[in-house]
């Protein structure tokens, strides 16, 4: 939400970071109930390093207020920043576009720099279409923002700051990529006292969540797998990650200042490092802390020790990014795992006492119905508790994106990233065949004994969870029954 730094002569231009207008119905489709009023995260550690540096600097989150564009625009003007930072997903950069066109008519002095996944994964495209950015941010944001920003108050050019793409003269320049940061330690914390609400406007989404208050932390960045539709690595490059010491200083920071009692950990693989996640869960252990908590990871991570280890820290769920039920599927599109790993690692994280979730995708570039009905039969077989679908969907920069094409037919607005309708329909099958395997597949999954008991136990567990399960009961009767989700929501 929006909350500004205290006036002082002391410090220098004001800077407002924006998480663009996109409304919940185009975020979120037919599951929009239970969808999450994320933390803008990247947000976060660009406004702390900026104000470290003497900026004043504000959020101003458009995303999960739910603000319209000319809202959002009349915000933006009452508060007269001197620089625009904004955020993108390919969902959300036509609107943020608009935005910065429509304020720099109302403050036509601000200088507008995009960042963010969208304008890392598509860079040259992104300023060829969207002339009301002024300068781009390619990749990780905190040490490049700062050179820009001093650039621009001592009127330098931009011709030697790595990792940013600009105007001049009339044409597109584009630098170097910046060197990944080496010592994630050495950032501040987020700045999470920007956020006015925190922590109780925010949420995650209604399965990753067991107790209020809850949110969301970061603990690591980018990515080790060679996923065909991933565009982590555009963004944040190979896997590094925040020092255990580190993540429990954050977690106890968010104990002690916002009385945090549940986290969902949003890295792509949390467990990978192993070493960093057990000293994690002892300090939690040692500290006795009154915390539950979530995290995502790949499916052959993990074993009975380590698994049994986070179910005493607090550990309730683990969520993990499957993809598909075929092997097929699963080794063209470079996931590097097989069904086996995938049965074994969810059958021992249930036996450690710890909820399990599934992440699929459906209409693959290989996608047939045979390898639909084996997704089906596979996420049905093995222990989740949840599982949630979304429609692959090549996102700018992905290998998915340029081969996409010879596949099927391929949708590339990129207004319609959502995930939530099908772009890409595979060859031999309908954005209607997809939407009725879709609904099979929530329908068989969840109408069952085992799943509808699980949840009534977790409900006796928290009994304050009522409202959470309303929510996703009303997302999921919306999933199965209603009409016409395939089109843009």
């Amino acid at each position: 939400m929006l909350k500004a730094e205290k006036e002082s002569p002391g410090l220098r231009k004001k800077v407002l970071l924006l998480n663009p207008p996109l409304s919940s119905r185009l975020r979120g489709g037919a599951l929009k109930a239970a969808l999450a009023r994320s933390i803008p995260y990247g947000l976060l550690s660009l406004a702390s390093v900026i104000r470290k540096a003497g900026y004043r600097v504000s959020i101003l989150d458009a995303t999960n207020l739910e603000l319209g564009v000319e809202e959002t625009v009349r915000a933006i003007a009452d508060m007269r920043p001197d620089y625009l930072g904004i955020t993108t997903v390919t969902l959300s950069v036509e609107n943020a576009a608009e935005v910065a066109g429509r304020i720099k008519v109302r403050l036509p002095g601000i200088v507008v720099l995009a960042g963010g996944a969208h304008v890392s994964s598509a860079p040259t495209e992104t300023m060829q279409r969207l002339r009301s950015f002024d300068i781009g941010v390619i990749g990780e944001g905190e040490e490049t923002i700062l050179e820009v920003l001093s650039c621009l108050d001592e009127g330098r050019a931009l011709d030697g700051v790595l990792g940013v793409i600009f105007r001049k003269d009339g044409a597109i320049v584009r630098n170097k990529r910046r060197p990944l940061i080496q010592d994630l330690d050495a950032l501040p914390l987020p700045a999470w006292n920007l956020l006015r609400g925190m922590p109780e406007f925010y949420r995650p989404s209604a399965p990753s969540y067991v107790r209020l208050p809850s949110t969301t932390i970061v603990t690591s960045r980018g990515c080790n797998g060679n996923c065909l539709f991933c565009n982590s690595k555009a963004l944040f490059g190979r896997l590094r990650c925040f020092s255990a010491d580190y993540v429990v200083a954050m977690i106890n920071h968010l104990i002690g200042s916002y009385g945090i009692r549940d986290i969902s950990i949003y890295d792509d693989n949390f467990i990978l490092e192993r070493e960093r996640v057990e000293r994690i869960c002892r300090a939690m252990i040692e500290a006795r802390l009154d915390l539950t908590w979530s995290c995502y990871s790949r499916a052959d991570q993990g074993d009975p020790v380590l698994f049994s280890l986070m179910k005493r820290a607090g550990c309730w769920q683990v969520s993990y990014g499957i993809e598909s039920g075929s092997q097929k599927i699963l080794d063209f599109i470079r996931k590097g795992i097989t069904l086996e790993q995938i049965r074994q690692t969810v059958v021992a994280t249930k036996r450690a006492g710890i909820r399990t979730r599934g992440f699929f995708m459906m209409g693959h570039l290989l996608e047939t119905p045979g390898t639909i009905q084996e997704t089906i039969r596979f996420m049905n077989e093995i222990p989740l508790d949840d599982f949630h679908f979304t429609y692959f969907t090549p996102l700018p920069g992905t290998p998915a994106y340029s081969i996409a094409e010879r596949y099927g037919t391929f949708d590339k607005t990129w207004s319609k990233t959502s995930m939530q309708i099908p772009v890409f329909l595979p060859k031999g099958l309908t954005a209607d065949d997809l939407e009725r395997y879709s609904k099979k597949a929530y329908a068989k999954f969840y109408f069952r004994p085992r799943v509808i008991a699980a949840y009534l136990r977790m409900l006796i567990k928290y009994p304050g969870n009522i409202k959470r399960l309303w929510n996703g009961f009303v997302a999921l009767m919306t999933r199965v029954f209603s009409r016409g989700q395939t089109s843009e929501p």
